[in-house]
């Protein structure tokens, strides 16, 4: 049970990324306007997984993007992705508790690829370094849920220009009449070059 508990915690953390100072300079009006290659995304992750027989599992990751490949375009309101992939190698640290009590610590490889995809998101400038996504972004959840509205801080180093944002949901699952409380937070950096 509680490697199947951990193994849902990891799979749950995967699908909400599918991934927080300012580098520099913020960008000022629409200088975020243009062509960019997608570089990569870092992502710090904690799920916190409570079921009602008192199992709790704390799963954390930490990753870089890899095999990164695509293009992003931004015009004054979308931003529109092409072909955007990456792959996720890293390890997944779990803890598991039964009725408050830590049972095990295990290290899972956290492997995942997402599959070349396009789309577009709008967004709103906000103020001069954030932007805002009414109904989401492609660079998190949305693989079995919609995704939600989400921020993101902007900073640009030369050609170099990052989305840096924080998300947070809790999800509640009914696997079985066993009711799981999911709590994942964490943060993301997209980091795209001009082109």
């Amino acid at each position: 049970m509680k490697k199947n508990f951990f193994a849902l915690s990891a799979i749950v953390v995967t699908i909400f990324f599918v991934s927080c100072k300012k580098e520099s300079n913020s960008p000022s009006g629409n200088s975020i306007t243009g062509e960019y290659t997608f570089i990569s995304m870092e992502a710090s992750t904690n799920s916190i997984a409570e079921s009602s027989d008192g199992s709790k599992s704390v799963t954390t990751s930490n990753y870089t993007t890899e095999n990164n490949s695509g293009t992003v375009t931004i015009d004054a309101s979308t931003i529109s992705c092409n072909n955007l992939s990456y792959d996720i190698n890293a390890i997944a640290h779990g803890s598991f508790y039964l009725n408050g009590t830590l049972q095990e610590t295990v290290d899972q490889p956290f492997n995942f690829s997402v599959n070349p995809i396009s789309s577009t998101a709008t967004y709103r400038l906000v103020g001069t370094d954030s932007i805002y996504f009414d109904n989401g972004t492609m660079f998190s959840d949305g693989v079995t849920d919609p995704t939600a509205p989400s921020g993101a801080r902007l900073s640009v180093d030369g050609n170099i220009l990052y989305l840096i944002s924080t998300v947070h949901q809790n999800v509640t699952k009914d696997l079985g009449g066993i009711i799981i409380t999911i709590d994942e937070s964490g943060t993301q950096k997209v980091k795209l070059q001009r082109k």
